[in-house]
């Protein structure tokens, strides 16, 4: 599991998009993602445009972004 205290909390630079490897600076559907498996301490962030990341995911599966 991530840790309680995230990038998301402490990172002030957003990632590249992982998919098209363009800047996220001024994207509005802007996400980050962590992976992390069983027994390993360190965690993988990816910086994602939702739009993108929607185009590779699987049937079923989807990433919306909800402005707050």
């Amino acid at each position: 599991m991530p840790s309680a205290t995230s990038p998301a909390d402490t990172m002030f630079q957003r990632l590249l998009c992982c998919i098209c490897g363009q800047s996220t600076d001024d994207a509005d559907d802007y996400v980050l993602l962590g992976i992390s498996a069983p027994g390993i301490p360190t965690e993988q962030w990816l910086g994602a445009h939702a739009e993108h990341l929607n185009s590779v995911l699987a049937r079923g599966f989807s990433v919306e972004v909800h402005k707050m």
